[in-house]
């Protein structure tokens, strides 16, 4: 799921359907915020003091979720590849997004630019903001 333009929106402009799976599966978050980037409606929280997204369709079926990792946590090779590649920039966010399908990938955030590795840490693309 990639964002373009995000419109935020009040609990009561959500499809019940979507608030009731997000809270069958994130029972205790804080700082909740809903938002819809193109056809998906996007919960942003916080849970155990990181942040996280789910995105989810219409009928409340999660598309895709993130969540926030620190540096520390990310797989040894794309410490090695942003070190050997961009060695003067500065990390600004780290996370791992997980597909419908179960599939894990990461995405790294510097300068202008998210670098974005499979689950093994393999370079896969850079997405230019």
């Amino acid at each position: 799921v990639t964002g373009s333009f995000a419109q935020n929106l009040l609990p009561a402009d959500v499809p019940q359907a979507v608030v009731k799976s997000f809270t069958k599966k994130n029972p205790k978050v804080e700082q909740l915020e809903w938002s819809k980037t193109g056809d998906f409606y996007k919960a942003t929280f916080t849970q155990d003091n990181s942040g996280k997204s789910v995105y989810f369709d219409d009928a409340g079926k999660v598309k895709q979720s993130e969540m926030q990792v620190s540096i520390s946590q990310l797989p040894t090779p794309i410490l090695k590849y942003v070190n050997d590649n961009h060695p003067a920039d500065v990390v600004k966010h780290s996370s791992k997004i997980t597909d419908a399908r179960g599939k894990s990938t990461y995405k790294v955030k510097v300068k202008d630019s998210d670098l974005v590795f499979d689950s093994n840490g393999k370079y896969i693309e850079p997405v230019m903001q």
